[in-house]
């Protein structure tokens, strides 16, 4: 039943989880501004988190504008990339003596470029209006905050019971917060050196492959091999051979490793305390009901259910197998 609701209910559910994860995000810009003394003496919380939730705007406008004067860029000088795709087949037709360039277009021929159009179109305006009802949830989520923890002590009486629940909830924020602020110097860390990486071979449009590289880091596991593979496919097309293509797929994926197998663990510790297996049982359980949104919701979403099991104690066996090192705390 809850597997059902979660599909059906998709476009109010998947929003309103995006929207709790800006309001966190929010929430610890917030609480860096409160270390500067004469902000959090002088300056009122509402206005906090109004600049707060600005540079947050600002910073995704800045990207999506980044994003779209490449997307512009492509559009108008995609021949001369298409050019190198003869080449490239001509390469491997007279290297494996296989017939690819007849496969192809006898695939492309059957290819609707005209559903393909709408799919995209549909996609695009799914995104937006997924974009809007967060803002909208985030906002009302500002409103609920102030008048919230007077709200659960009368919806929990018994004191012991509205404590553990207040701990339960500050739990959640706490470990979600931490491996939100986390994940994101470490996606950082990798799309920048990766955008080093790119200058240097010289990749065409190399801030928003690096772009591209820091977002589907948040995916774990299957993240780092799409964000590694789509430069490699575009310097094919790029330069028409192969040597550069070779290079990034050599350095990007020498940063991904390094970062992936050596930084993240030590910068993450325990602040994730999910076993291997369950991160990818939950990628591809999530992946499968809210597509690639799920993907990147997948770990912040299984905290929560192992915080949640673990005060219930029908569930809290789970909870334990679910853990990286079998603690819960």
């Amino acid at each position: 039943a809850t597997v059902y609701i979660l599909i059906i209910a998709k476009s109010i559910i998947m929003p309103f989880v995006f929207a709790l994860l800006l309001w966190l995000i929010v929430k610890q810009i917030r609480l860096f501004m409160n270390r500067i003394g004469f902000v959090k003496n002088r300056v009122p919380e509402w206005l906090k988190n109004l600049l707060s939730f600005l540079i947050i705007l600002l910073a995704l406008n800045f990207v999506v504008n980044i994003v779209l004067a490449n997307f512009r860029v492509l559009a108008i000088s995609y021949e001369k990339y298409l050019i190198n795709i003869d080449v490239l087949i001509n390469k491997l037709n007279e290297a494996y003596n296989i017939d690819l360039l007849t496969s192809l277009k006898d695939y492309f021929e059957e290819f609707d470029i005209g559903s393909a159009a709408f799919s995209l179109f549909n996609f695009s305006s799914g995104l937006v209006g997924t974009a809007f009802m967060m803002v909208i949830y985030t906002l009302f989520i500002f409103i609920e905050e102030s008048s919230f923890r007077k709200k659960l002590q009368k919806a929990f009486p018994d004191t012991k019971k509205f404590e553990d629940t207040y701990r339960m909830i500050e739990k959640v924020e706490r470990s979600v917060s931490t491996y939100l602020v986390l994940k994101t110097l470490i996606c950082l860390l990798t799309g920048v050196l990766s955008y080093f990486v790119l200058i240097a071979v010289g990749i065409d449009f190399p801030v928003f492959w690096a772009f591209l590289i820091f977002l589907l880091n948040y995916i774990p596991v299957l993240g780092s091999y799409v964000a590694t593979a789509m430069p490699v496919l575009f310097s094919f097309l790029q330069f028409g051979e192969y040597g550069p293509g070779l290079l990034v797929l050599l350095f990007v994926g020498a940063i991904q490793i390094v970062i992936g197998n050596f930084v993240d663990p030590r910068v993450m510790g325990n602040s994730v305390n999910l076993s291997p297996l369950v991160i990818i049982l939950s990628l591809a359980f999530w992946g499968a009901i809210w597509g690639v949104a799920g993907m990147f919701l997948s770990v912040p979403l299984m905290v929560i259910v192992v915080i949640a099991f673990s005060k219930m104690s029908r569930f809290r066996p789970f909870a334990i197998l679910m853990t990286g090192n079998g603690e819960l705390d």
